[in-house]
Protein backbone atom coordinates (compact mmCIF):
# COMPACT_ATOMS: atom_id res chain seq x y z
CA UNK A 1 0.00 0.00 0.00
CA UNK A 2 1.44 3.66 -0.87
CA UNK A 3 1.55 5.58 1.91
CA UNK A 4 0.21 9.31 1.43
CA UNK A 5 2.57 12.28 1.53
CA UNK A 6 0.87 15.25 2.50
CA UNK A 7 2.93 18.90 0.94
CA UNK A 8 1.97 22.66 0.66
CA UNK A 9 0.11 23.38 -2.82
CA UNK A 10 2.77 23.34 -5.57
CA UNK A 11 5.55 21.60 -3.02
CA UNK A 12 4.95 18.06 -3.85
CA UNK A 13 7.52 15.86 -5.56
CA UNK A 14 6.52 14.00 -8.92
CA UNK A 15 7.58 11.39 -11.08
CA UNK A 16 6.69 13.50 -14.05
CA UNK A 17 10.02 15.98 -14.54
CA UNK A 18 10.62 18.59 -17.50
CA UNK A 19 12.83 16.27 -18.53
CA UNK A 20 10.58 13.79 -19.29
CA UNK A 21 8.19 15.10 -20.81
CA UNK A 22 10.52 17.40 -23.43
CA UNK A 23 13.20 14.32 -24.24
CA UNK A 24 11.26 13.02 -26.81
CA UNK A 25 10.15 16.40 -28.18
CA UNK A 26 11.00 17.44 -31.68
CA UNK A 27 10.84 21.11 -32.32
CA UNK A 28 10.03 22.15 -35.77
CA UNK A 29 12.05 25.32 -37.08
CA UNK A 30 12.79 27.14 -40.22
CA UNK A 31 10.69 25.60 -43.20
CA UNK A 32 12.32 25.97 -46.91
CA UNK A 33 10.87 25.02 -50.12
CA UNK A 34 13.23 24.13 -53.35
CA UNK A 35 10.73 22.52 -56.32
CA UNK A 36 9.13 19.80 -54.90
CA UNK A 37 11.42 19.03 -51.98
CA UNK A 38 10.66 20.49 -48.36
CA UNK A 39 12.95 21.25 -45.66
CA UNK A 40 12.96 22.02 -42.67
CA UNK A 41 14.98 21.83 -39.19
CA UNK A 42 14.51 20.26 -36.14
CA UNK A 43 15.83 20.45 -32.89
CA UNK A 44 16.53 17.42 -31.19
CA UNK A 45 16.74 17.22 -27.67
CA UNK A 46 17.75 13.12 -27.85
CA UNK A 47 20.89 14.84 -29.83
CA UNK A 48 22.08 17.34 -27.06
CA UNK A 49 19.76 19.83 -28.44
CA UNK A 50 21.49 19.55 -31.63
CA UNK A 51 19.38 21.14 -34.97
CA UNK A 52 19.77 19.17 -38.60
CA UNK A 53 17.83 19.92 -41.63
CA UNK A 54 15.52 17.26 -42.93
CA UNK A 55 14.17 17.15 -46.04
CA UNK A 56 11.25 15.39 -48.00
CA UNK A 57 11.47 14.73 -51.23
CA UNK A 58 8.26 14.55 -54.12
CA UNK A 59 8.24 10.86 -53.39
CA UNK A 60 7.13 11.01 -49.56
CA UNK A 61 11.12 10.12 -48.51
CA UNK A 62 12.42 11.54 -45.36
CA UNK A 63 16.09 11.91 -44.61
CA UNK A 64 18.21 14.09 -42.69
CA UNK A 65 20.55 15.73 -44.47
CA UNK A 66 23.04 17.21 -41.10
CA UNK A 67 26.21 15.49 -40.56
CA UNK A 68 26.82 14.01 -37.09
CA UNK A 69 28.83 16.88 -34.71
CA UNK A 70 27.26 19.62 -36.57
CA UNK A 71 24.62 21.55 -35.20
CA UNK A 72 22.51 23.85 -37.62
CA UNK A 73 22.27 26.86 -35.79
CA UNK A 74 23.42 30.82 -35.39
CA UNK A 75 23.96 33.68 -33.28
CA UNK A 76 21.89 35.69 -35.98
CA UNK A 77 19.22 33.26 -35.82
CA UNK A 78 18.19 34.04 -31.93
CA UNK A 79 17.29 37.21 -33.14
CA UNK A 80 15.36 35.99 -36.57
CA UNK A 81 17.63 35.05 -39.13
CA UNK A 82 17.96 32.42 -40.86
CA UNK A 83 20.08 28.99 -40.17
CA UNK A 84 19.91 27.70 -43.79
CA UNK A 85 19.25 28.14 -46.93
CA UNK A 86 18.38 26.22 -50.27
CA UNK A 87 19.41 27.25 -53.73
CA UNK A 88 18.54 24.79 -56.62
CA UNK A 89 18.73 21.80 -54.30
CA UNK A 90 22.31 22.82 -51.99
CA UNK A 91 21.53 23.57 -48.64
CA UNK A 92 23.69 26.60 -47.40
CA UNK A 93 23.70 26.10 -43.29
CA UNK A 94 25.67 27.39 -40.70
CA UNK A 95 27.35 25.26 -37.92
CA UNK A 96 26.71 26.91 -34.17
CA UNK A 97 30.28 25.76 -32.86
CA UNK A 98 31.85 27.31 -35.04
CA UNK A 99 29.75 29.78 -36.64
CA UNK A 100 30.90 28.82 -39.96
CA UNK A 101 29.18 28.54 -43.25
CA UNK A 102 28.71 25.24 -44.85
CA UNK A 103 26.99 23.67 -47.82
CA UNK A 104 25.56 20.29 -49.45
Amino acid sequence: MIKAEVASYGCWRSPITTDLITASTIGLGQIALCGEEIYWSELRPSESGRNVIVRRDADGKIESLTPSGFNVRTRVHEYGGSSFLVVNGTVYFSNFIDQRLYYQ
